[in-house]
């Protein structure tokens, strides 16, 4: 049950635009919050809240250097994301591998 709630936080964190657009970001390296706000075009207060949910998801941590605080990605969560996409991809290839065999045999098109 506590794997689903963080799974749900994870995929509720990456069902927004904006906030991929703040994790592509975070791709290249970390970054200040306020150059995040400032590339993706959001208010300070904007980006903190949807930075909060990519925490929330634990998705992304801050860390803060004098008055500076930066956002990092966090790579365990992100394998495990993958590991779980991996897994259903594997699950669904299969399944879709029986219904085109099955429309093959009965001659559906």
């Amino acid at each position: 049950m506590e794997n689903e709630k963080r799974l749900d936080a994870i995929f509720f964190a990456l069902s927004d635009s904006r906030r991929r657009l703040l994790l592509a970001e975070l791709a290249a390296g970390p970054k200040p919050v306020s150059q995040l706000a400032a590339t993706a075009n959001m208010k300070l207060s904007a980006a903190s809240k949807h930075i909060a949910v990519l925490e929330a998801g634990n998705l992304i941590f801050k860390t803060q250097h004098g008055r500076e605080v930066y956002c990092h990605i966090n790579f365990d969560v992100w394998r495990e994301v993958a590991s779980y996409i991996a897994m259903h991809a594997k699950f669904w290839s299969g399944r879709l591998d029986e219904l085109e065999a099955h429309l093959k045999d009965t001659g559906a098109k």
